[in-house]
């Protein structure tokens, strides 16, 4: 499975908790409704990739907390 550059890095975040084995799923899943993310979660990944990307993410914003269930979405935040 290929991996944009902005892909690698957000993934970093889900290897560093989940390990490895998250990459086998890491596209298919919503990671707050399996418990993989909740609320402190979410916000620490806003400021991980905000410190990563340089770019504000607005967790008060109903779309952008959103995003956060998909991997292809959280990316889509940062394009």
């Amino acid at each position: 499975m290929e991996f944009s550059q902005t892909e690698k890095i957000v993934s970093e975040f889900f290897i560093e908790r989940e390990g490895e084995e998250i990459l086998k799923v890491i596209r298919k899943i919503d990671f707050i409704d399996e418990g993989i993310l909740d609320s402190l979660d979410v916000v620490s990944l806003a400021a991980f990739l905000q410190k990563k990307f340089n770019k504000k993410i607005d967790v008060t914003n109903y779309e952008t907390m959103q995003a956060f269930h998909h991997f292809n979405d959280i990316v889509k935040l940062l394009t």
